[in-house]
């Protein structure tokens, strides 16, 4: 069993906003992207456009409080105006369920008609593309990333490409991303993220510690599988082929969790009898593996780290065991990887919360990565498709009987305790993430105190990144870390300075466009040789990050009530700041 910290207890008195990770700032686009007189009157004609904003501006009377460990400075005061009415344009927006419902639809129907495309394109440029995506290229990116290092702030690049499940569920078109670019896409795709790795290799070349006295390479790249496949049906079989196949563990819920010997299969030059997966899979496969290992050489060369994004559960058994293979081959005690010369991941894997399986999956796979003697790499999210996965019921349920009793062991039910969702004997119809938002809350905290107390080992076989728009669950963690010794609050001060044994091994993350405030709240608390707050930074043409945006829009609808951390948080936060400066306000 794994040894766990016997000081679980935090107070959690207040809830707050379902969010996404994914995983996950809003400086104005670099000049190279779109700087147009046609874009600026497009971009000023749709904002007046949306009607009344003044209106509803001002913000009700308060004394704006001192930035504290426990409080966020909300003051953006490095944008511009364009900036933050722009932020307010698009979370506005995002907050009437028809316009989020319909749009991508409206799209598509606007871009056949000639002359209106034109200034449809212009208009979502100037308002989603900019807020959510960095650049068309990872060279535009630069501009960016030099300014997120000068704010001790890291980068997630990830080249923006979205699997589209009509496409995927259709067999009639392999493509992704760009539908109209041929079925040789997704190995552009391949190409495009080793060219990723080099930009961010370069990038952090200029930043060395002897150069400029920055610590640490955080830059990372991220990708999708399903991105890199001719089709993620090859994911989808190659899941259905493994919940089958291998032995189930009665103590994890559907999906399961990867076992060493998943990728067996790949050896064969037939499939298996009565398995799901066709001879056009295993090659499609085994080609992903052989890409990927690719990719991973190189990001070792470069000393870049690389992150597995989650998808939706029908692909995750292939992506976990995939995953797995990678971190058994380049996550190996042996390496030296970071600031300080610890062992480090090279490669993470995406844990989503919202799963019923989460907590038990994690914890095999530090079990796992503790016999056979790697690092696991963690990205801890609270999950980016709940409403699509709350509509398909899980194939199996485990035994909730014992996992309860497992999880009474590692995590205490007194009343201050992290409320960790407990596990009740459900129907075979029961989907695979939890109903409230409130145990996704609790899995997510109790997943974070458990991988801060593997942090404090003196042979801590993980890294891990906190990927939340949640304030609650950041203080959570960084509580957990002044308590196991592993941080502790300068005297005097609202800092909290980290110890030598966590440097580059734990992080922060949140997406790109949203909770500016939260990150910019972490990267002045935290006080490490290196950045621990990163943003995920997409990037990519607007033909091919559309998927991306439209899923975007989908979950600030779904968090535009949150008080804290969601759409409506960030709509007030610019509207403060716009009312502030009109009126010359403090």
């Amino acid at each position: 069993m794994i040894p766990l910290s016997r000081r679980l207890i935090l107070s959690v008195t207040r809830r707050s906003a379902f969010t996404s990770t994914r995983f996950l700032s809003s400086q104005p686009l670099p000049t190279q992207t779109f700087r147009s007189r046609f874009s600026r009157k497009a971009f000023y004609a749709a904002t007046l456009s949306f009607g009344a904003l003044a209106i509803t501006l001002a913000p009700p009377p308060g004394v704006v409080e001192e930035p504290t460990i426990g409080a966020l400075d909300t003051r953006p005061k490095q944008e511009s105006m364009s900036a933050l009415i722009r932020t307010y344009v698009v979370y506005s927006l995002c907050s009437i369920p028809p316009v989020v419902t319909y749009a991508p639809a409206a799209l598509s129907f606007c871009q056949s008609i000639p002359g209106v495309k034109q200034i449809v394109e212009a208009v979502v440029r100037v308002t989603f593309f900019n807020q959510f995506v960095g650049a068309d290229t990872a060279e535009e990116t630069i501009p960016l990333l030099r300014t997120f290092r000068e704010q001790n702030k890291g980068v997630m690049l990830v080249y923006s490409v979205e699997v589209d499940e009509k496409v995927a569920k259709s067999q009639s078109s392999p493509v992704h991303g760009d539908r109209d670019s041929g079925p040789a896409q997704y190995r552009r795709n391949v190409e495009e993220i080793i060219h990723s790795i080099e930009v961010a290799g370069d990038f952090e070349d200029q930043y060395n510690v002897r150069a400029k006295g920055v610590a640490g390479r955080t830059t990372w790249v991220a990708l999708k599988l399903s991105a890199l496949v001719p089709s993620a049906d090859a994911l989808k079989h190659l899941s259905q082929h493994l919940l089958t196949d291998r032995p189930r563990d009665q103590l994890v819920h559907y999906p399961g969790t990867p076992q060493p010997k998943d990728l067996d299969v790949l050896s064969l030059t037939t499939p298996p009898v009565n398995s799901p997966l066709t001879t056009e899979d295993l090659d499609a496969l085994k080609t992903l593996r052989e890409d990927l290992g690719k990719i991973c050489t190189r990001a070792k060369e470069r000393n870049v780290k690389i992150v597995m994004d989650a998808e939706y559960t029908w692909y995750q058994a292939a992506i976990d065991a995939i995953q797995l293979s990678l971190m058994r081959e380049f996550n190996t005690v042996g390496e030296k990887f970071g600031t300080q010369g610890q062992v480090q991941p090279l490669v993470y894997g995406t844990y989503q919360a919202y799963l019923r399986r989460n907590t038990m999956h994690l914890l095999r796979s530090l079990e796992l990565a503790q016999k056979e003697n790697f690092i696991l790499g963690v990205k801890l999210v609270r999950g980016a498709y709940h409403e699509k996965e709350l509509e398909i019921p899980s194939p199996y349920q485990p035994d909730t009987q014992l996992i309860q009793k497992r999880l009474e062991v590692v995590i205490p039910s007194s009343a201050h305790a992290v409320r960790h969702p407990k596990y009740e004997p459900s129907s075979s119809a029961a989907s695979p993430v939890w109903n409230e938002k409130w145990d996704t809350d609790g899995a997510f905290n109790g997943a974070a105190l458990m991988l801060v107390d593997q942090l404090k080992r003196s042979d801590p076989h993980v890294g891990v990144m906190f990927a939340t728009h949640n304030k609650e669950s950041c203080d959570i963690a960084i509580r957990a870390m002044v308590s196991e010794g592993l941080a502790r609050v300068e005297k005097g001060t609202s800092t909290v300075r980290v110890d030598d044994r966590i440097v580059d091994r734990v992080s922060f993350g949140q997406l790109y466009g949203m909770s500016d405030a939260l990150t910019n709240h972490l990267a002045n608390t935290l006080v490490s040789p290196s950045p621990m707050t990163l943003k995920y930074l997409p990037y990519g043409s607007l033909a091919e990050v559309i998927p991306y945006l439209g899923r975007r829009a989908i979950e600030n609808k779904s968090v535009l009530g949150a008080a804290e951390g969601g759409a409506a948080d960030e709509k007030r936060r610019a509207g403060k700041e716009i009312w502030r400066r009109l009126t010359g306000g403090q």
